[in-house]
């Protein structure tokens, strides 16, 4: 009898090798297919949840409250039933008053004035936060302006994640509603205020609700300052950098403890910082022929005014002007002709977050990236660069997630199961 060789040794090698690759591609589909179906499955029940919630409301304020209250009808009828509703459904689901009362109010929301969200929910076209982040959007809007920004945003909501959605609904909604961004943002503006929220181990969250151009600028100069620490000898973490130099400008440098810096460190250095954010204004804005809104990076539309002051007097605010038509970016507001400072703006533009599928952090916090890399001859330039938060850059630099950029800005990113996921960057604001 003969006896095998090395090749066929190294043959029957190979195809079990082969089998075993097909084997894991079979298990991943397997499993990436009961994922996906068990959150459509959880979509419709949340569906269900919502429509149950309703029921429960109108059985309270038919019956029960006529019992209290025979006859009498009003606001003050239906926001008992709905405090009703919600003490009932805090205790039968476990949770808190306050998250059982926004069930309530979403649940109304969606059962009566919007049916084609509560169906797409119920369908697992979109999920539970897609559907709250909806209805969001839809307050204060007339009936007629609320069914437009629906049938708009439906389909949008079913092919990106909520953070996209949020940002894209802003705009639409700036479009749409009847009252002018100036007045809204001059209301919204006396509600501002700070809040103290309670954590596990002698931790607390501080909650700031202000203007956006403030809190985005105020973002920004954390992140620069955070970055000019950053070192070797640096042990903290960036967002550990980025609160205790929040701290250092609030309290002093005797105010704050030492949460792990260099002994005897300030957070801050004592330096004062310039960040910059980029605002996208139409031409036509910035010279005062129309009001048409302008766009702060990260954010969404910003009143006319606003922005025409920031273009004109506030340095840490970088403005891009956009053609009225178009929407191309006509200027970058640049001083100087430092190349690759004009295109790093130009990208920030472009990608506005990691360009990763889902992703939503701030390029500006993210770093750019070679698609090709440089040390296999990729160029510097706009069609082989994209921003990666750092998460996701180490996990390309890793052999992990691959990314292709088949036409400028469009990046296609391969997972490691295999399956392509391609990421389209933002439209022009305008």
């Amino acid at each position: 009898m003969a006896v095998p060789g090395p090749r066929n040794v190294g043959g029957r090698r190979e195809n079990k090798a082969m089998g075993t690759a097909a084997e894991h591609a079979r298990e991943f589909d397997r499993i990436s297919d009961r994922i996906t179906a068990l959150n459509a499955e959880k979509a419709r029940i949340d569906a269900e949840l919502a429509a149950s919630t309703e029921e429960l409301r109108k059985v309270f304020e038919t019956k029960m409250m006529d019992h209290f209250w025979p006859g009498r009808p009003g606001p003050h009828r239906t926001n008992l039933a709905d405090t009703t509703t919600a003490t009932e459904i805090a205790c039968l689901l476990r949770i808190s008053e306050r998250s059982a009362h926004r069930l309530v109010q979403y649940s109304a929301l969606l059962v009566n004035y919007h049916p084609r969200t509560l169906s797409a929910l119920r369908e697992g076209a979109i999920s539970w936060p897609h559907a709250t982040t909806l209805l969001h959007e839809y307050l204060g809007l007339p009936h007629h302006a609320a069914a437009r920004l629906e049938e708009a945003l439906l389909p949008i909501a079913a092919d990106t994640t909520v953070p996209r959605l949020s940002y894209r609904a802003r705009r639409l909604r700036t479009e749409l509603h009847p009252e002018a961004l100036e007045k809204r943002a001059c209301t919204a503006a006396q509600g501002r205020r700070v809040d103290l929220e309670a954590a596990d181990d002698a931790m607390a969250w501080l909650h700031v609700h202000l203007p956006a151009t403030d809190a985005a600028a105020i973002d920004a100069r954390l992140t620069h300052a955070a970055r000019t620490l950053e070192g070797p000898a640096e042990r903290r973490t960036l967002p550990q950098l980025r609160i205790d130099v929040l701290t250092d400008l609030l309290l002093g440098d005797s105010a704050r403890p030492d949460h792990g810096g260099a002994p005897g460190s300030s957070a801050s250095g004592g330096y004062r910082i310039r960040a910059h954010v980029n605002v996208t204004v139409p031409v036509l804005t910035l010279l005062g022929v129309d009001d048409a809104p302008a766009d702060l990076e990260g954010y969404g539309p910003i009143p006319a005014d606003i922005a025409r002051r920031l273009a004109a007097h506030a340095p840490s605010f970088t403005r891009l002007l956009t053609h009225p038509e178009t929407g191309a970016v006509l200027s970058v507001g640049r001083n100087t002709y430092a190349v690759p400072a004009d295109l790093k703006k130009w990208l920030r533009v472009r990608d506005r977050t990691c360009r990763h599928p889902g992703c939503s952090i701030p390029a500006v916090r993210c770093e750019l990236d070679h698609t090709v890399p440089w040390s296999r001859g990729g160029p510097t330039t706009h069609d082989n660069l994209a921003h990666l938060c750092r998460k996701h850059h180490m996990l390309k630099s890793e052999g992990i997630w691959h990314y292709d950029q088949p036409t400028p800005g469009t990046l296609v990113a391969t997972s490691p199961g295999g399956r392509a996921y391609a990421c389209d960057p933002e439209p022009p604001p305008f």
